[in-house]
């Protein structure tokens, strides 16, 4: 299947589970953006990210906040794969959001930080080295008995661009000393 899909049938969506399902797939939104939704989910991601560092939250907490958005993300992902027939619908964008989450944990709200981390993150996720290309494909080839972990393979690929945006702004942040 391609990675360009139709858009969301919202009229088929009938019950709240599905409509909070789509919402947070879609990132409350940022999905539809009609021009790199991908890129939007990232923002949001660095939104989030930017909030929970300047409120000097905890690493732990962080991470704790990412693993919880995984599972909510990954339950989303799959209420939209089931409405739009598809493997990996172009609106969803909570993948996004948890890759950055990820890519910037080291950033301590520091705004040279997240610029970088971004970039990084976006760089990732767009050229897929290996294994994120492998991942990908993986999500969208699986068969029926996977179909629960579809919802998971959406996001599986993110969660590895962000760690190799993770990694590498480790040693930036290490060798120029940010933060």
């Amino acid at each position: 299947m391609s990675s360009k899909k139709p858009p969301i049938p919202w009229c088929e969506i009938k019950t709240i589970d599905q409509l909070i399902g789509v919402t947070v797939a879609l990132a409350g939104g940022a999905g539809l953006s009609p021009y790199a939704p991908g890129t939007a989910g990232s923002v949001v991601g660095l939104a989030m990210v930017w909030l929970l560092q300047v409120s000097q939250t905890s690493t732990a907490f962080q991470i704790i906040n990412i693993l919880i958005l995984t599972i909510i993300g990954s339950w989303a992902a799959q209420q939209v794969v089931n409405l739009t027939h598809t493997s990996d619908h172009q609106s969803i964008v909570i993948d996004e959001v948890i890759g950055m989450a990820i890519g910037a944990l080291t950033c301590q709200g520091n705004l040279t930080s997240l610029t970088i981390a971004f970039f990084l993150f976006r760089f990732f996720d767009i050229l897929k080295l290996p294994p994120v290309r492998k991942i990908d494909q993986w999500s969208k080839t699986t068969t029926n008995e996977w179909k629960y972990v579809r919802g998971f393979g959406v996001i599986a690929d993110d969660i590895i661009a962000g760690l190799q945006t993770l990694t590498v702004m480790y040693f930036i942040q290490s060798y120029f000393h940010l933060n």
